[in-house]
């Protein structure tokens, strides 16, 4: 019987500590890990189709010689026309379907990129300047 009252006391003595350190615990820890909401918007530069609030996030490769190419990756979406290309909210231009192989990807597929006059147009700290894709002034990797 002194035993139960020893552990009593102890466990009184924990709470009296919890009380007065002005923390209480009750349960278990919530480990739930929630994954914050996608930041990137269309045209901007992304890791992975989870980065994106719309569209999904493409690699786009520029030759850079004959055994490189400059490579990156943004948020972007296919399209049929320029019609359904969205205005870049970085520049206020309107978007501009391209044949995805143009930028190292499939035959026959398209999709959208940023339109630029001037490299400050693009996202220039990250890598992107602007050339030309198929006749049309666009957003591509240069470094």
């Amino acid at each position: 019987m002194l035993g139960d009252k020893w552990r009593w006391s102890l466990i009184g003595m924990a709470a009296l500590a919890s009380l007065t350190s002005g923390c209480l615990f009750i349960g278990e820890y919530d480990d739930v890990y929630v994954e914050p909401l996608p930041q990137a918007i269309l045209y901007e530069v992304c890791y992975d189709d989870l980065d994106c609030r719309i569209g999904f996030c493409e690699e786009l490769a520029v030759p850079a010689g004959p055994y490189a190419d400059y490579v990156n990756a943004i948020c972007t979406q296919g399209c049929f026309d320029d019609l359904e290309c969205p205005i870049s909210e970085f520049n206020g231009l309107p978007g501009a379907c391209i044949d995805y192989a143009a930028v190292g990807g499939p035959l026959g597929s398209t999709l959208c990129l940023e339109r630029c006059e001037v490299d400050f147009d693009c996202d220039v700290a990250n890598g992107f300047g602007c050339g030309f894709v198929t006749g049309q002034r666009v957003c591509i990797p240069v470094y």
